[in-house]
Formats: C-alpha cells, sequence, structure tokens
C-alpha cells in the first residue's frame, strides 16, 4: 500500500470516529436542549434563536475528493452545536440564572403516597362515619317510636286490668248474692240446747248465724214452749239487719194468741215499729191499741214512751 493511500484511509478514520463523537454529542445535547428551551424560552423566541450567519462555511476547509460528504456532515453537525450552545447562553442571559432541574426525593415521593394514601382513607372513614350518624339516628327515631307504643300499652293494659278487677269484684258479688245461704249451727239434740245456742250468737253479734239459727229452731221445733220467744227473737235479728217486712211477719208470728209473756209488750211495740218502717200507719194504729189493751200495763216505761212516740207520728186516735 502507498502512502497516500495509507494517508486517505488515515483521514477516512479520523473523520469517521469525529463523525460519531459528534453524533454523540448531538444525541446527548438535543434532548436537554430542546427541554431547556421549551420551558425557558419565550414562545416567540423559537424562530429566532438560529440566526442565518450560523450557516456559514467554515473559511479554509477544503475536504478532498473521498472525503466530501464526512466533511459536511461533521460540518453541519458542528455548526448545530454551536448553535445550540449559543441559544442556551441566550436564554440563560435572559432568565438571569441557569436553569435548574430538581429530581424530587424518593422519600418525598414515598411519604406523599402514604399521605394521600392516609387521606384517601380518611375520607372513607369520614363518610362511613356520617352513614353511621345516620343509621344510629335513625334507630334512635325507631325506638322512640317503639316506646311510644309500648307505653301506649302498658296504659292500655292498666286499663284493661281495672276492668278486670271490676268485673271480677261484679261477679263475686253476684255469686253472693245467689249462692246459697251457709247452713245453721249443727243441732244440739234438743230444743233448749239449740235456742240457747241461737239466743248465744245473737248476743255475740252474729246476727246472719243467729238468723240462721232461730229459722232452723222454728222448723225443727215447731211446737217447742220456746218457739214464740224464737220467732220473738228472729224478728229482733231481721229489724238489725234493716229488713221491716221481715221483722213485721216474724213478730206478728210470735204475737199469736197474744200471749202473757215478759217479752210480749216489747214484740208489740217492735210490731209497730217495723209496720211504721213498712210505711203502713193503720196497721201501727191497730198494734198500739192491742199494746195499750193487754200489754200497757205489764210494759216498761221505755217501750210506754216509744208506743207514744209512734201514736203521735201516725196519729193514732186515744183507745
Amino acid at each position: 500500500m502507498t502512502d497516500s493511500n495509507m494517508t486517505r484511509r488515515g483521514l477516512r478514520m479520523g473523520l469517521r470516529g469525529k463523525m460519531a463523537a459528534g453524533l454523540s454529542i448531538l444525541a446527548l445535547s438535543l434532548p436537554l436542549t430542546t427541554i431547556t428551551l421549551s420551558v425557558f424560552a419565550p414562545a416567540g423566541a423559537h424562530a429566532q434563536i438560529f440566526g442565518d450567519d450560523d450557516d456559514e462555511e467554515i473559511p479554509g476547509q477544503q475536504p478532498t475528493d473521498n472525503t466530501v460528504w464526512d466533511a459536511k456532515k461533521l460540518q453541519k453537525l458542528d455548526r448545530n452545536v454551536r448553535k445550540l450552545e449559543r441559544a442556551v447562553s441566550r436564554v440563560e442571559n435572559r432568565k438571569g440564572t441557569p436553569p435548574i432541574l430538581i429530581e424530587p426525593d424518593p422519600e418525598v415521593v414515598a411519604l406523599q403516597a402514604t399521605v394521600d394514601s392516609q387521606a384517601r382513607k380518611l375520607d372513607q372513614q369520614a363518610g362511613s362515619i356520617t352513614t353511621l350518624i345516620g343509621q344510629v339516628e335513625e334507630l334512635q327515631h325507631q325506638n322512640q317510636l317503639l316506646q311510644q307504643a309500648l307505653n301506649n300499652q302498658a296504659a292500655r293494659m292498666d286499663t284493661l286490668t281495672k276492668r278486670a278487677d271490676l268485673a271480677d269484684a261484679h261477679i263475686k258479688d253476684l255469686e253472693a248474692q245467689l249462692a246459697p245461704p251457709p247452713p245453721p249451727p249443727a243441732s244440739t239434740g234438743n230444743a233448749q240446747g239449740d235456742f240457747d245456742q241461737a239466743f248465744s250468737l245473737m248476743s255475740s253479734g252474729q246476727t246472719d248465724d243467729a238468723g240462721r239459727a232461730f229459722e232452723a229452731f222454728t222448723t225443727a221445733w215447731p211446737q217447742s214452749a220456746q218457739t214464740p220467744e224464737a220467732w220473738f227473737r228472729l224478728g229482733q235479728v231481721r229489724a238489725m239487719k234493716s229488713d221491716p217486712s221481715g221483722a213485721v211477719s216474724a213478730f206478728a208470728t210470735s204475737l199469736k194468741g197474744w200471749p202473757k209473756t215478759s217479752w210480749a209488750p216489747e214484740a208489740t211495740v217492735r210490731l209497730a215499729q217495723a209496720l211504721n218502717d213498712s210505711n203502713r200507719p193503720a196497721d201501727v194504729c191497730a198494734s198500739l191499741a192491742q199494746f195499750d189493751k193487754v200489754y200497757a200495763k205489764l210494759a216498761t216505761n221505755e217501750m210506754r214512751n216509744q208506743a207514744k212516740v209512734l201514736k203521735d207520728k201516725n196519729r193514732c186516735g186515744a183507745v
């Protein structure tokens, strides 16, 4: 190989190396320059970054025949690099300070992501709390309605209970009225014993038992010597129980034949009193006339005074 060929070969290899280096510089410079220009350069200045004077050929550069294409390409790349440098310089001079590219801190980015996640969770929890508050308020309203219903039911139950108590008391009264009277005291087996037993009940204030005992006596011993007095005592019991018609019947029965006994004058005045309570004035006067005729002399002062009061009240004439 001749020296001329070796020289040409070396020149081509050098040009290729410079072209590769220029392309690498251009590849690295173009993105950064493009970003910087797009951020800091005014919109109207983009068309004026590159001037016409930048396209001028470098004087004295005469490529050989074999390196025409490579030299032109390198020259163009070199011009572009110089254009970019001058454009960046212009932008920096206008802003006053060089552009600073700040990369975010990974920890800050992670912390911000955590904060955003927690904020979303808080928003979700706030929504859940709002929903729960609404549910609680609804439950409270339903509870108030249920409480009011329970109060109404309790009031109604109280009313029904009172009505049931009144009905039960009324039923007991009816049962007492319809129930047969209790049996009289057991007989002693003889007239005198039964009479003494009935008289003892009356003396002790057991008027109901005494009345049943005297009624039983008049039935069991109708021919006994104590029977007229038993009717008289039965009249007394009925008068004490505010039964004037029953008292009239008992006193009248005891006075059949107008007996001459110690109790007969009182029986006559008690008969007139029962007739007065039954609003029978004519019969009152008739009984008192018989009292004056048969028993006035045997009667006590108390009985005579009561007879006089009844006469005046019923306007009975003198006998």
